[in-house]
């Protein structure tokens, strides 16, 4: 555990924001941490190696902007990057085709000056289409999301202890955009994987719970995520599902000796993304390996539900 000396009154977030030949749309993310009501202490672009003019974008900004190009080397070497040039004691996160509300900061800062304990903060957030306009909000997605909203207090709050975290790890609301942790829990936990280009947010954020016993929740939408029509979830589903997969597959071991409600979440977690990836391989005709890749959760989840899942699966 982080010491309460870590979460001062007036919390410094390093506004880290990942780009790559972002350069159409990288002024809108920059300007909306610009205008935040609970201001920045620094924002940090990490170039990963862009060809077109996302240098000159951030050229335009000056010392409001401190930038780093590097190599290319994917999304999540350069949010760790960031977090290495770091000077603040919190980190946020913000993908250069997305952007904060104006009172993302300062609903997190809110909260850290009433829990000084808290390890880390997620929220809610709004789909959105890159002309601005909006699709839903991620919270009211699942029934623990509602049941998060309807527990909120006057300023739209929830306090989570290890209980809630387990629950929260399969039906998560949040998103990159919405998370907030001290600089220094990141870097003990290795900050995002470099291994995998999907579902790495929610591997951190599974570590995130293995590793605490209070987080903050703001249930206010906190921001836009632009969804991707050609983006490769979209594109090419049994593959992003795979993925998926694999990602989370990763974390069996690391998890063995977690919290009960956590490791009891992470399998749910598994259950339901075997159950999508053999759901994916039906619509492709693929009814043998639909089978063979939901086999595996018998034996680590098994239950009628699990059993039920199967058969439906073997119906077709």
């Amino acid at each position: 555990m982080i010491g309460e000396s870590q979460f001062s009154m007036n919390p410094k977030f390093s506004v880290i924001i990942a780009a790559y030949n972002s350069g159409a749309t990288l002024s809108k993310a920059i300007d909306s941490v610009l205008a935040q009501s609970y201001a920045a202490y620094e924002i940090i672009i990490v170039d990963d190696g862009s060809t077109d003019d996302t240098s000159a974008v951030v050229s335009r900004y000056g010392d409001k902007i401190r930038y780093h190009f590097q190599k290319n080397s994917g999304v999540s070497s350069a949010r760790n990057k960031g977090a290495e040039l770091a000077r603040g004691d919190w980190l946020t996160f913000l993908d250069a085709d997305d952007w904060y509300y104006p009172q993302r900061l300062c609903w997190h800062a809110g909260l850290l000056r009433k829990n000084p304990d808290i390890d880390f903060l997620t929220g809610d957030y709004h789909y959105g289409r890159a002309d601005g306009s909006i699709i839903r909000r991620s919270i009211e997605s699942t029934a623990f999301g509602l049941k998060t909203l309807a527990a909120a207090d006057e300023q739209g709050s929830v306090l989570f202890g290890v209980t809630e975290m387990g629950g929260l790890i399969p039906a998560y609301f949040g998103h990159t955009l919405t998370l907030s942790l001290p600089r220094e829990k990141f870097l003990v936990l290795g900050g995002f994987s470099r291994q995998f280009s999907i579902a790495e947010d929610v591997h951190l954020l599974i570590r995130l719970c293995a590793n605490s016993s209070k987080a903050g929740v703001t249930c206010n939408p906190m921001g836009v995520y632009y969804v991707h029509d050609s983006g490769l979830i979209r594109s090419d589903v049994v593959r992003a599902q795979i993925s998926t997969v694999e990602t989370l597959s990763s974390l069996k071991d690391e998890l063995k000796n977690a919290p009960a409600p956590v490791r009891k979440g992470f399998l749910l977690l598994m259950l339901n993304a075997r159950f999508d990836l053999a759901a994916a391989l039906i619509k492709r005709g693929q009814h043998g390996q639909a089978i063979a890749s939901f086999l595996p959760s018998l034996f680590e989840s098994f239950s009628w539900g699990s059993v039920k899942m199967l058969l439906s699966i073997i119906k077709g």
